[in-house]
């Protein structure tokens, strides 16, 4: 049985999340965007963990992920709130443990913690973290790192003894545990087909990919399958998609916006991989009126995506209404 065959059905079907505009911006727009977001309805909004930007300037202002995110919790009421992703490598495993648990705490059980192996190997570089390659070598990392949070969430006491990890721990434990039964959300990020989706058939309870068009998903979707022990199992894991979304009251106007944010951060010829990482998302980016974005995410839908994470770039400008658009649009 395919993807397709089991797919969620239409855009109404997803959750729907925004991913909050922390480059270039002011912390009190961060706040405002999940404000507003929350007000509008939507049920999540995500931060990403980097140190710089990696869309334009990297010197453009970037928020710590995860004090940010603690603030984005204390300021919300209901929508839940997530990192996408939190690259492994950042933070030892145990200390991850304690920040994921005080933001749930704070937010009351609304914390979705995404992992993923890391990526942005200047990023690495500039801050004094070692970037290991083969990526095989990371993905072991990501995946000790998620039994080890799961380890300290869920017993009285917790011991370790590194693998891939210099990380031994002996009667270790988490006070407080987590307001969330058996604990917050795991969701694993990335598309590598023998190591990101096998650990994440194992490990997680969700998946987050991006820069894929419907049939891409498709095909990842029939490899975590496979990669599944039941298919039970497979109908546990939360699937995502990461997507750029540009919409306007007319089609015209939603191209512009496309065009401007493609003149402004994305160079004519890419040679960098982030910004072949960039064009991707760009490539795939849903673009037009609420009901021409909602039609090309029915897509996503069909092939069994069941939530869809959106960063609207122009939704850090006062005067855009792109949260406004597409709620009326998904969310009525």
């Amino acid at each position: 049985m395919t993807a397709t065959e089991t797919g969620a059905g239409t855009a109404t079907d997803l959750d729907v999340g925004v991913i909050l505009p922390q480059y270039g911006t002011a912390f009190e727009t961060v706040r405002e965007t999940a404000l507003e977001a929350e007000t509008l309805g939507y049920d999540a909004v995500w931060l990403e963990d980097h140190f710089q930007s990696w869309i334009g300037d990297p010197r453009r202002n970037t928020y710590e992920c995860w004090t940010t995110l603690s603030a984005v919790a204390e300021a919300t009421d209901r929508i839940r709130v997530g990192t996408l992703v939190t690259s492994q490598s950042y933070r030892q495993p145990a200390l991850l443990a304690k920040m994921a648990v005080t933001v749930d705490h704070i937010s009351d059980g609304r914390l979705e913690l995404g992992l993923g192996a890391g990526w942005y190997e200047a990023e690495y570089d500039r801050f004094g973290y070692e970037f290991r390659e083969p990526p095989a070598k990371r993905l072991r990392r990501l995946a000790e790192t998620v039994e080890i949070l799961q380890g300290l969430w869920t017993n009285d006491t917790y011991s370790h003894e590194g693998r891939h990890l210099e990380v031994d721990l002996e009667d270790a434990f988490c006070e407080p545990q987590p307001v969330q039964e058996p604990h917050p959300p795991i969701w694993i990020g990335g598309g590598g087909e023998q190591f990101t989706l096998r650990y994440t058939a194992a490990l997680a309870d969700g998946w987050n990919y991006g820069t894929l068009e419907p049939e891409g998903f498709a095909e990842k979707l029939d490899v975590l399958r496979e990669h599944c022990e039941s298919e039970a199992r497979y109908d546990e894991i939360r699937k995502s998609a990461e997507l750029f979304v540009f919409v306007g009251e007319t089609t015209a106007e939603a191209e512009k916006k496309r065009e401007q944010f493609q003149r402004e951060v994305l160079p004519d010829e890419p040679s960098e991989p982030r910004e072949f990482f960039l064009a991707g998302y760009l490539e795939t980016a849903p673009t037009g009126t609420p009901e021409e974005v909602r039609e090309r995410l029915d897509a996503y839908a069909a092939v069994g995506i069941e939530t869809v994470m959106l960063a609207m770039p122009n939704a850090a400008d006062d005067a855009d209404d792109s949260l406004a658009l597409l709620a009326d649009e998904l969310l009525a």
